[in-house]
């Protein structure tokens, strides 16, 4: 019997591609494992073991919440603002609290040590006369996490200071200042012996740790056209002998490691700041901007942008970037009624894959799990557990 060869039209083809294109692009759900409601807004990133989340809130509550069912394992009260993202090492869990330094087993919840920084608390009042602690104006939402290198926790504090505390011991190991003791927010970074930090005050710092020199200072902006505007509040990330950070600051300056010269600015149009936590993924730049409601992909060799995604959300926190996905939170800065959203983005081109709505702003960075969970946490005061659906 002769065999008939059927041609499939080449239309059809393109049609079927394109199908099966969007049943693909729309599959990825995210649905709600758990929810775990507590008493203030969550601003601080959490962090996770293979077993255990960890997160605190600005009423100073520290929790420790299970993974596979959103149990509360332990909760660990302190007096004030939570605000930055805790350090995982060696079965201990650290973290800031009112300019309070805390090390916990991460079991327990049990205190190790405590240390704590002796001065004045920064406030501020608002527009209605409200005065508001550990806060140096409304829109400080992001504190310095520590950075672990050789057994010593290096941290920003208010006071102007990066200091270097002994992981097992809570001891003071290390301590050096900004010029004018410039707040820090941001979070440090050593790399070969040289420690990188940022000021409120736009100065970024490289310090050497065996030399116990100032390498170089680098001045990010010329002048302040408004008072809120300058403060450099976020990670500081290398690639190839660059260093990247975000700031108050609608010019995002990539500086060399090594002198402090800049290497490459982009300039936001729209005035925004690219406040976001620098990600870097396989040869490219993630990072989130403010005012112009954007996640951005960067070559971070030349600043080019690769693409841009806009939406209606400021985007303060660090995104978590896998091999198909960009995942980060936005909200209103302006409208704490307003709503906010996880958004997962295809890493790819910056299409959209999916998103989910909270009843306020996600200033919190989310945390993948081994199992793929997404966790963050929301100024409606939830910590929310998610699954990516296929």
């Amino acid at each position: 019997m002769k065999i008939r060869k059927f041609k499939v039209p080449q239309n059809l083809i393109y049609f079927l591609f394109i199908i099966y294109s969007i049943h693909d692009f729309q599959a990825q759900t995210l649905d709600l494992k758990w929810k775990v409601e507590t008493s203030g807004k969550i601003l601080a990133g959490p962090v996770a073991n293979d077993e255990l989340t960890f997160v605190g809130n600005e009423k100073g509550t520290f929790m420790a919440i299970q993974l596979d069912n959103g149990a509360i394992a332990w909760k660990f009260e302190t007096k004030g603002n939570i605000q930055a993202a805790a350090l995982l090492y060696d079965n201990l869990v650290f973290f800031e609290s009112a300019n309070v330094f805390y090390a916990l087993k991460q079991k327990t919840g049990k205190e190790v040590w405590r240390y704590r920084l002796d001065f004045p608390a920064e406030k501020f009042k608002d527009a209605s006369g409200n005065e508001h602690l550990y806060k140096l104006d409304p829109f400080d939402d992001k504190r310095s996490s520590g950075f672990l290198y050789h057994g010593i926790i290096y941290i920003g504090c208010s006071n102007g200071k990066v200091i270097g505390l002994n992981s097992k011991t809570g001891n003071l190991e290390f301590s050096i200042s900004a010029k004018d003791d410039s707040p820090i927010r941001s979070s440090p970074l050593v790399l070969d012996d040289q420690i990188y930090f940022g000021d409120w005050n736009g100065v970024v710092y490289c310090y050497d740790l065996k030399g116990k020199k100032f390498v170089w200072t680098k001045n990010t902006y010329r002048e302040k056209p408004y008072a809120t505007f300058g403060g450099i509040a976020t990670e500081f990330k290398p690639y190839k002998g660059k260093l990247f950070f975000g700031a108050r600051n609608p010019a995002l300056n990539v500086l060399s490691v090594s002198d402090g010269q800049k290497v490459w600015t982009y300039n936001d149009p729209t005035g925004g700041w690219i406040i976001g936590d620098p990600v870097l993924f396989n040869d490219t730049l993630y990072m989130g901007g403010s005012d112009n409601f954007s996640m951005l992909a960067f070559n971070p060799d030349d600043g080019k942008i690769i693409w841009k995604t806009k939406r209606a959300k400021n985007i303060y926190g660090k995104a978590v970037v896998t091999e198909d996905f960009v995942i980060y939170g936005g909200g209103n800065s302006y409208d704490p009624k307003d709503t906010g959203e996880l958004v997962i983005l295809k890493r790819s081109n910056g299409e959209l894959v999916t998103h989910f709505e909270t009843s306020s702003s996600v200033f919190s960075s989310p945390v993948l799990t081994k199992t793929e969970m997404v966790i963050f946490g929301s100024n409606d005061g939830a910590i929310y557990g998610l699954e990516l659906q296929p």
